[in-house]
């Protein structure tokens, strides 16, 4: 029986560059901001959230580069005389939008500057290429080191001068690529440069409309769908029992949303009275500037070698993150909410 009306997460999509990506994001130790807000075990990270949504509305024959490109897998790039060059960072700022020609990148003296150290780049790229097929001559033929081979090929002269434009382009990224990569650099314990051509995807907020659409997550947890749905444009219905959730729920989603830059100074302010009933609560126990251990006095003599005056005034550390509670009880049906999995606070066995 022919089944109509089939959405594209029903017949699959490109997995690989998600899981890619997904990996990107919780690998990097930058986290989402939504995720420092508050400890939740079970968090979902947004680059899968996001997938997870445009898949379960678009259509089952929408192009894999179209929906890689929505979760914001994209590259920015300038094509040199044919040769794309991926703009990151502030070289975006420099991008110009024409309504029939579509978008260019305007030269000058810092779009030149940055071109020759993409030249620079490359050419070391290529250099590290050699090193790696000398060191395992069995990557000759290998297909990824061919691509990042392709993509360090030098740019085609003559190159703009100052005040022309160069035409831009949009295309997919390509993070399971650069997985592979740093997986055969890893087997031949070698580093290879951040080769991704664009921001971590979470970064990337859609410019979304209104679509009238509700989403609906009936155990939505940290609420990394919801909050994926919201800045897709769709309206949403988050439901959660554990309250610890639902609260975070209400400050990721509900209160932004209702409140906007207005909510700025309030967060302000009760952070800054958590951090003084913490520092009055718990000062006699875990004080928030303390002098460094021994260990770390060593290092930091050693690094004020040339001007020692300076020790007394770095010779502390500030910690503001201590376990204050390791769960809390709900005031409506006093269930017991755990803030943490575990009770561990070292595995290691350390002298006293």
């Amino acid at each position: 029986m022919e089944v109509k009306n089939q959405r594209l997460i029903e017949l699959g999509f490109p997995c690989h560059q998600v899981g890619a990506e997904t990996q990107r994001e919780r690998d990097t130790g930058k986290a989402p901001p939504v995720n420092r807000l508050h400890v939740w075990w079970a968090r979902r990270p947004l680059t899968p959230s996001r997938a997870a949504v445009i898949a379960s509305l678009d259509s089952a024959d929408t192009d894999p580069e179209v929906f890689v490109r929505k979760l914001g897998i994209e590259r920015v790039q300038a094509l040199v005389n044919g040769e794309p060059w991926a703009l990151t960072g502030d070289l975006l700022k420099f991008i110009q939008r024409d309504g029939e020609n579509g978008e260019y990148l305007l030269v000058d003296e810092k779009v030149l500057g940055r071109l020759k150290a993409e030249e620079d780049r490359r050419a070391e790229n290529r250099e590290f290429i050699v090193q790696l097929k000398e060191k395992e001559p069995t990557l000759d033929n290998n297909a990824v080191l061919i691509q990042w081979e392709a993509e360090s090929q030098p740019l085609p002269k003559p190159w703009p001068k100052e005040g022309e434009s160069i035409l831009v382009q949009r295309v997919m990224g390509d993070p399971a690529w650069y997985k592979n990569l740093m997986q055969i650099a890893q087997q031949n314990n070698l580093r290879v440069p951040n080769l991704y051509g664009y921001e971590r995807a979470f970064s990337n907020t859609p410019n979304a409309e209104p679509t009238n659409l509700v989403v609906l997550d009936p155990t939505a947890g940290g609420g990394s769908i919801p909050f994926e749905a919201l800045r897709l444009g769709h309206s949403v219905i988050a439901n959660e029992l554990n309250p610890v959730a639902t609260v975070i729920l209400h400050a990721t989603l509900k209160y932004p949303a209702l409140f906007g830059l207005e909510l700025t100074d309030d967060i302000k302010k009760w952070g800054q009275r958590l951090l003084e009933t913490l520092d009055e609560k718990l000062a006699g126990f875990f004080p928030r500037v303390r002098i460094l251990p021994d260990e770390e006095l060593i290092q930091l003599k050693d690094l004020l070698q040339a001007c020692p005056e300076y020790i007394s005034e770095f010779n502390k550390e500030q910690v503001t993150t201590y376990l204050y509670t390791r769960q809390v009880t709900c005031p409506h049906c006093s269930g017991e909410a755990p803030l943490l999995n575990t009770c561990w606070l070292s595995k290691e066995a350390k002298d006293p």
